[in-house]
């Protein structure tokens, strides 16, 4: 199995991340990756700019400037059609924090993906096959034809198509837990978490998954993983904020009452 890092910069429109909080977000990532346990050759970072950390060296191609989300089937395609794919490829967001380390999930089909708390694709934890080539082409067809700015409403259409639909594997919700619809993707999931999704500049995310803001009584975010990012972004919260607090109490009221 290899784990596709995308790092795609952009100088104009709306940016998702400045340069140097991608910079930023790609040696925190690299440097989890490798705490965790993968192996430097196993990890491919595909990127327009240069870029090297803990032996890591990016693979140069020019990349999308529309639909920055979908840069990963960019870059996927680009591998595939490169010689660069003989194996399970493993694509996530930069927001993506591997927790714990795991082996390629076992599935069926020629991907495995996870869903939201509703029967919904979710695009930013993707594992792909090497047979999955003519997916990954169709969605990037569909993403050009279109101009969408967004992949994840192009994959869920993609991966219903007649043909394609039973080779779309759903995986536990472990491997990508976000914030959107927390509660229920957290308590699906078999523990511990494999995948926490969220952005570290994005303090009620943080809340979520490092200080137990939705009051379950458990932490998504390993100690190792925890003790990673503080030391990578030192804006993270110690303790919750006033204002959830204050919400904590509102609803205990509520209840009381």
């Amino acid at each position: 199995m290899k784990r596709l890092l995308v790092a795609n910069k952009q100088t104009k429109g709306r940016l998702r991340y400045t340069h140097g909080n991608m910079e930023l977000m790609l040696r925190a990532q690299i440097e989890n990756l490798l705490e965790v346990g993968w192996k430097v050759e196993d990890i491919l970072l595909v990127s327009n700019f240069k870029f090297s950390f803990m032996n890591v060296k990016a693979i140069r191609v020019p990349m999308n400037e529309f639909c920055l989300t979908g840069s990963k089937m960019f870059a996927l395609s680009w591998l595939m059609n490169n010689g660069h794919i003989d194996d399970v490829i493993y694509a996530a967001d930069l927001d993506c924090w591997q927790n714990v380390w795991f082996d390629c999930p076992d599935f069926s089909g020629d991907v495995g993906a996870c869903q939201y708390s509703n029967p919904k694709w979710n695009g930013g934890s993707i594992f792909w096959k090497p047979a999955s080539k003519d997916i990954v082409q169709t969605t990037i067809d569909i993403i050009t034809l279109e101009k969408a700015d967004k992949e994840e409403p192009i994959l869920n259409r993609v991966f219903k198509m007649p043909g394609f639909i039973n080779r779309i594997s759903k995986l536990d919700y472990s491997y990508n837990v976000g914030c959107s619809g927390f509660i229920p993707r957290y308590s699906r999931s078999i523990k511990p978490i494999r995948v926490c999704h969220f952005h570290p500049f994005n303090s009620i995310a943080w809340e979520m998954h490092a200080l137990d803001r939705e009051n379950l009584n458990e932490i998504a975010i390993t100690v190792r993983l925890e003790r990673l990012l503080r030391r990578y972004f030192s804006n993270l919260a110690v303790q919750l904020s006033p204002k959830t607090l204050k919400r904590r109490q509102e609803e205990l009221s509520g209840k009381k009452s």
